[in-house]
């Protein structure tokens, strides 16, 4: 009897998702509504990360405790609800971590609760007219008082194109000011025993879509002997960084100058 209901459980808990990712694919505009809301968003101590998927939206909310690096973490599967252009969870996770103050490695906590949402236990996310991302959480109140702004979707790793100068690029947000949203970005161009390093902040900037980045470069080669030396070093450097369409990365000059080769979208984490 027991191993019966098992198997029921497991059969109804199947239909539910395949409902759910049915009504999904059903809800969600092509391709609209994916980009209305795929983004990072954040405020001081969280970061919210939404990806847009074929049948529906994976959203990922982290609240950091600055004092001990301590946090809890909500996932959420999603759909679009176009009555209330907003997306509505069909199931949650939550669970909590502490950090090793000597490694800084996560440890991850028990889960609170997984599974799918029941009447009620619904959460929700919607654009407010201000343009900050609301969280609604339909279980415990969580994202009460909080609103998140857009601070793009940079979050990752890309490399240059074959054939053009070897370059890749890392992007890291590392903002946790509720004022200031800001980003790392790395570049490396150049080969072995020539190259150039830029390290940068940058700052997304809304109205344009662009992280905007200033820092230093500084440019290496190696001598007679063979040794890695620095050759010059520059700290007024700027970038501008954009996201094309196709989920290319469009790096620009400070003089305006669209490079020529294409850094390829090939993200590694976000």
């Amino acid at each position: 009897m027991k191993k019966f209901l098992s198997i029921l459980m497991a059969l109804l808990m199947t239909l539910s998702i395949i409902g759910s990712a049915a009504l999904a694919e059903e809800s969600v505009p092509q391709p609209e509504g994916g980009k209305k809301f795929e983004s990072n968003w954040a405020l001081g101590g969280g970061l919210i990360s939404i990806v847009y998927e074929e049948v529906g939206y994976r959203v990922m909310v982290e609240l950091v405790n600055n004092e001990d690096w301590s946090g809890t973490v909500w996932e959420y599967s999603c759909y679009y609800h176009e009555d209330t252009d907003s997306l509505v969870s069909v199931s949650s996770t939550k669970s909590s971590f502490t950090t090793d103050p000597e490694t800084f490695d996560r440890v991850k906590d028990d889960e609170a609760y997984s599974g799918m949402d029941d009447e009620g236990q619904e959460t929700s996310f919607v654009i407010a007219e201000n343009g900050a991302l609301v969280w609604t959480d339909g279980r415990e109140n969580a994202g009460a008082d909080l609103e998140f702004r857009n601070i793009g979707c940079f979050e990752g790793v890309w490399r240059s194109a074959e054939g053009e100068e070897p370059v890749w690029v890392e992007i890291s947000w590392n903002g946790m000011d509720q004022e200031t949203y800001n980003y790392t970005v790395f570049i490396h161009r150049g080969g072995d025993d020539a190259y150039t390093e830029y390290t940068l902040t940058g700052l997304y900037n809304e109205e344009t879509g662009k992280l905007e980045c200033k820092g230093e470069t500084t440019s290496l080669a190696a001598n007679d002997d063979g040794v890695i030396e620095i050759i010059d070093s520059d700290n007024d450097a700027e970038a501008f960084f954009s996201l094309m369409e196709d989920g290319r990365l469009l790096y620009e000059a400070a003089n305006g100058i669209i490079l020529e080769y294409d850094i390829l979208g090939s993200v590694q984490n976000g």
